[in-house]
């Protein structure tokens, strides 16, 4: 195995396009396929490589720079602003690592926690993922981003979702005399504990699996797949809430694994929702246009409205029993979704109608793959738990 332990020099190679077209998600996976042996072509998803799917097959770049180490990296991201930067949920630590420019000889970056932030503690408690979000704030440069936390709040229950900025002039600066003084958050929601991951859909809607309040209060905690929408934000530190409204989708159908993060993708086209479904070893889809009309349930008072949306369809793209055992990171490129999993160490490609293209071995066994993202080099990084570090995949 090939591994490369050191920042690595700018690769001069062209952008890949992002996300490509639609498509749509058929029923169950079908049988593996062969990684594009069935005759000549391109292999498909190359980003794993094109030769026999083992770890030689391709080379490991660690990502390593003074002051840059993470610890139990649970999810990343590169920013829609600046394409070569990366920020890096740091869970055991609870530290957002932003790396300034992956492609340059020598890398450069910030921590942000709760020395740049009192309240930090609480937003940020135990993030478990991130994703990048739109224009959509007035505060700095109007960008925004969520975490989820994976977190009950200390035995409370009162966790969710938290916006921020992505204005780095802003996020983790405590903000003197703005609201009542918590900390650079710019919103927060709160009524999913436990949450694994979260997705954006547009402007402040935001999607996450985990336990959802309504379910705890009622004495049997289950988790749902729940659309957040903050509508405005309240601004650095501030605490209205009240006009946040939250949906909960597939009561009991989804299982979490404890510890172990989950990918989501929300896809435009299709307005379908890709799930890493790890406690039940498969990728759903969640048809977000579905369902019976929404029924209010029991919410935190002052945090908006909740509702409850049964009858939703959920749809196996990778059925139980094919290909996963514990799939977490989960990412969309090019009409494919790559899922990793945590259970095997293997990386693999599946269509949207759940046949697997092409597969990577990382050679890292179990407990290390989490969180996926594709680099403004058309290359895919991944998150290793097990060895504190944020690898870029060289096929």
């Amino acid at each position: 195995m090939r591994h490369v332990f050191l920042a690595f020099a700018v690769l001069g190679l062209a952008v890949l396009a992002g996300c490509g077209g639609g498509g749509s998600s058929g029923g169950s996976a079908g049988g593996g396929g062969t990684g594009g042996t069935g005759g000549p072509g391109p292999t498909p998803a190359p980003e794993l490589g094109s030769g026999d799917h083992t770890p030689s097959s391709v080379t490991f770049t660690t990502l390593s720079g003074t002051g840059l180490g993470v610890s139990n990296p649970a999810d990343l991201a590169f920013s829609p602003v600046n394409a070569n930067e990366l920020w890096i949920v740091s869970q055991g630590d609870m530290n957002l690592v932003i790396i300034d420019n992956v492609l340059a000889a020598t890398l450069t970056g910030e921590r942000i926690n709760s020395s740049n932030d009192g309240n930090w503690s609480h937003f940020f408690s135990n993030a478990s993922g991130i994703a990048m979000g739109a224009q959509t704030s007035s505060t700095g440069n109007g960008w925004t981003f969520a975490t989820s936390q994976d977190s009950n709040n200390g035995g409370n229950n009162f966790m969710g979702p938290t916006l921020w900025s992505l204005d780095r002039n802003v996020l983790g600066h405590y903000p003197p005399g703005v609201g009542i003084g918590l900390g650079s958050h710019l919103d927060m929601l709160h009524s999913t504990r436990y949450a694994k991951g979260i997705a954006h859909e547009s402007a402040n809607i935001y999607w996450t699996v985990g336990q959802a309040f309504f379910t705890v209060n009622a004495g049997t905690p289950q988790v749902c797949i729940s659309r957040y929408n903050f509508f405005a934000d309240h601004g650095p530190g501030a605490d209205n809430h009240a006009n946040g409204v939250k949906w909960h989708y597939a009561r009991g159908q989804v299982a979490t694994v404890t510890g172990v993060p989950l990918g989501m993708h929300y896809h435009s086209g299709n307005k379908l929702l890709y799930v890493s479904d790890t406690g039940n070893g498969r990728v759903i889809a969640l048809d977000t246009q579905s369902g019976n009309a929404p029924v209010t349930v029991t919410s935190f008072t002052n945090d908006g409205i909740d509702y409850e949306v049964t009858g939703a369809t959920v749809t196996n793209i990778v059925a139980p029993g094919t290909h996963l055992t514990q799939p977490s990171g989960l990412e969309y490129r090019g009409g494919l979704l790559y899922v990793c999993d945590h259970a095997t160490g293997i990386i693999h490609a599946f269509d949207l109608s759940g046949n697997r293209v092409n597969w990577l071995d990382t050679g890292l066994g179990s407990n290390a793959l989490t969180g996926l993202a594709f680099g403004p080099d058309g290359k895919l990084y991944f998150c290793d738990i097990k060895n504190d570090r944020v690898v870029r995949i060289d096929p």
